[in-house]
C-alpha cells in the first residue's frame, strides 16, 4: 500500500545521501550519522507519535523520555526543547523532516567518512528553488508490527 502519511510506530531513519541511519550516543548530544554500519539496537530506533494537527513527536527508543529537540541548529535528544515535526513527502518513499515552528529541515551537511566518521544532523533551509537535496531526504523504515496489517512493514 502506498501512502504519504506515516503511521505511529517505531522506525529506523536513513539519510538518502549517505545511506546511514540516524543514531544517538548520549542524552543532550547531537543526533549523528555514522560511517560505521554496526547496528546500535534501540539507539537507532525512533518512535513516531502522531499529534492532533498531523505533526509528529519523535522519540529515541534507547533513552526514556528521549524526545528529539534542538540546540541552536543541531538536532539533539533531551538536550533541547522537544519539537513537533512535519514529514513532507518528496516521492520514492522519501521525506523531508521539517521543524514546524522553525520552517527548517533536517539535513546532514556531508556524508560521514573514515576521516570524519560522525556527522551531526542539523537544521537547514531548502534550496532557493525549493528542491530538497539528497542530504535533506530521509527514508523511514518500519521496525515494529503494523497492527492493522498484522505484519511487519517496510518503508511506508
Amino acid at each position: 500500500m502506498s501512502t504519504t502519511q506515516l503511521k505511529a510506530g517505531v522506525y529506523r531513519i536513513v539519510n538518502e545521501a549517505s545511506q546511514s541511519s540516524v543514531r544517538v550516543h548520549q542524552i543532550g548530544r547531537p543526533m549523528k550519522l555514522s560511517y560505521g554500519f554496526e547496528l546500535l539496537g534501540s539507539y537507532e530506533q525512533f518512535e513516531l507519535l502522531v499529534q492532533p494537527k498531523g505533526e509528529y513527536l519523535i522519540k529515541n527508543m534507547g533513552f526514556a523520555a528521549g524526545e528529539v529537540g534542538m540546540d541552536i541548529d543541531t538536532m539533539v535528544i533531551n538536550g533541547g526543547n522537544p519539537l513537533p515535526f512535519a514529514l513532507e513527502y518528496a516521492g520514492d518513499g522519501l521525506y523531508a523532516v521539517k521543524a514546524t515552528d522553525k520552517a527548517m529541515y533536517w539535513s546532514a551537511p556531508q556524508s560521514p567518512t573514515r576521516r570524519l566518521p560522525d556527522v551531526d544532523v542539523e537544521l537547514t533551509s531548502t534550496a532557493a528553488d525549493g528542491e530538497f537535496s539528497p542530504s535533506q531526504l530521509w527514508r523511514f523504515e518500519r521496525l515494529d508490527v503494523d497492527e492493522e496489517a498484522g505484519s511487519d512493514s517496510d518503508s511506508l
